[in-house]
């Protein structure tokens, strides 16, 4: 299942005809705007469904999707609670200096020096930039995903970040 990566879950029906609402969980946006074919991923039964989406539009902090062969509520409700996932290869290329959640997640940090901090276990986002939530031997740190904070990142593999002198 590493092919794909989660990018919302749904959370609830919307009206009579099938429609649903998905929380997103990625940071990029775009990757709602064009969705054609996405994945339904149900962990219960460790299964992965292809579906066609038919509309979506961007709803509050949610989006509002009708998949094709889902025309009623008590279908719509079957849903509720799973994920919805696309290709890892069908996102929306990035810019210079832009990343995926999952790109961050479970990556190792180290110190200018090189000593390693611990793993990336969560992401914060606070309106004017995110945070890495950083768990190691020497507990919990907040890195904020700045320029000035941050020396190197490698995708899925390593963060290299300037501290507090503080710290």
């Amino acid at each position: 299942m590493s092919e794909y990566i989660v990018i919302g879950k749904i959370t609830r029906t919307h009206g009579l005809f099938g429609n649903v609402k998905v929380f997103p969980t990625t940071n990029v946006g775009e990757v709602f705007a064009n969705l054609k074919q996405v994945f339904i991923k149900d962990e219960s039964r460790n299964g992965i469904y292809r579906v066609t989406v038919q509309r979506i539009r961007k709803v509050g902090k949610e989006y509002l999707l009708k998949i094709a062969g889902i025309d009623n509520v008590e279908t719509a409700k079957k849903i509720v609670g799973l994920q919805l996932a696309v290709r890892i290869e069908d996102l929306p290329k990035l810019k210079a200096n832009e990343y995926y959640f999952y790109q961050l997640l479970n990556v190792d940090v180290y110190d200018e020096r090189g000593e390693m901090i611990g793993k990336v276990v969560d992401i914060i986002e606070t309106g004017s930039n995110d945070v890495a939530v950083v768990k190691g031997k020497g507990g919990e740190v907040l890195v904020p995903m700045i320029r000035e904070c941050i020396v190197q990142f490698e995708p899925q593999k390593r963060l290299v970040v300037k501290l507090p002198e503080w710290m």
